[in-house]
């Protein structure tokens, strides 16, 4: 279907409850109207099962048609999706670094608790995403969705434990092989007198590591005035 016929649709149907959970989800990629039919919908949130529906902003006809089994969004007092709750839903970047645009998902909670997403890379040759297990399941071990560094071509995820633990992980993705982890920065703050931290990183095929150990007063403040810094 058209996508402008396909958004006629949905308002002359807004009457109906059914119609009423299709959102239309402005902003969340460059390439990409998307269009959302989620499950159940309260006041101030929707959840549950959802299609998303892709439609090409250069041509308006639908590009491909992808589903969650535990879809979320926040909305605001005009049951319109919540910015915050947007960047939240849908997630668009060029993960792997080949120059389109690719798109993640979100579907439930990983094992830490954190949103997480399915990651789904864009095959231009095939005119069509496809979901990359590897990407998913870094995700699902994650604290939350990665980061990308395009300068750098290295995708950075995240894990937290608790308020003191932190451990950022840095990795290529190298064509034929996936995902190669490159560099490890650990950062332990629960001792209430010193900081440690212990830097991997993997250079000419094997691994060094470099543990060093701050008084927790100076290490905050080197911290406060390198954010200043980059500020």
């Amino acid at each position: 279907m058209n996508y402008n016929k396909f958004l006629m649709t949905s308002v002359l149907l807004g009457g109906l409850c059914s119609a009423q959970n299709i959102f239309e989800l402005m902003n969340v990629s460059k390439n990409f109207n998307v269009i959302v039919t989620i499950e159940a919908c309260n006041e101030n949130k929707c959840n549950g099962k959802a299609t998303v529906d892709l439609y090409d902003k250069s041509t308006s006809n639908k590009y491909q048609t992808l589903f969650s089994d535990n879809f979320y969004l926040d909305l605001n007092e005009n049951r319109k999706p919540v910015f915050d709750s947007l960047k939240n839903s849908v997630v668009s970047d060029d993960f792997n670094f080949d120059g389109t645009e690719d798109i993640a998902i979100r579907n439930g909670n990983s094992n830490h608790e954190s949103p997480f997403y399915e990651v789904y890379l864009n095959d231009s040759s095939k005119k069509q995403f496809a979901l990359n297990d590897e990407l998913t399941n870094l995700v699902r071990s994650s604290s939350g969705m990665f980061k990308t560094d395009p300068e750098r071509k290295r995708i950075i995820a995240y894990q937290k434990n608790g308020c003191c633990w932190n451990l950022t992980s840095e990795y290529l993705l190298v064509p034929e092989r996936g995902l190669l982890k490159v560099l490890e920065f650990e950062e332990d703050t629960r001792d209430p007198k010193k900081v440690k931290t212990v830097k991997r990183e993997f250079i000419d095929y094997k691994w060094f590591a470099k543990t060093t150990i701050y008084p927790r007063e100076r290490y905050f403040k080197e911290e406060i005035n390198e954010n200043t810094e980059r500020n």
